[in-house]
């Protein structure tokens, strides 16, 4: 098999993969850009709205939206799709693509202080 094939087929498998590469800042940095306005996000300075509620502690909840099993899959699923998976709620589609969701994600479960 050639390399150029062997390198598709990779690139093809790991293309739904976790947000690897992803640094911490580089996560701030989205939730700066589509969290800060309505909700307080501990180590992202610009995160102080208060439309929503603190993710402070978010790790140790039970509920995402005080509906969903607090799950990451859950939580990558309410990112991507807020209205799709709770309709009517107050969340609104911010437009994100998996690997951002999966990053906003992974640095949510880092949070487990309240």
């Amino acid at each position: 098999m050639s390399r150029v094939i062997v390198l598709i087929l990779f690139l093809a498998a790991t293309a739904g993969c976790q947000a690897e590469g992803v640094t911490e800042q580089q996560a701030k940095a989205l939730i700066a850009s589509h969290c800060a306005g309505c909700h307080i996000v501990p180590g992202v300075a610009k995160a102080t709205g208060r439309v929503g509620p603190s993710l402070a502690g978010f790790a140790r909840r039970q509920t995402i939206a005080g509906k969903l099993r607090n799950t990451p899959q859950s939580l990558e699923g309410f990112l991507l799709h807020p209205q799709s998976t709770l309709p009517g709620g107050a969340m609104p589609e911010m437009g994100l693509t998996g690997p951002q969701a999966r990053a906003i994600t992974d640095y949510l479960y880092t949070l487990d202080t309240p």
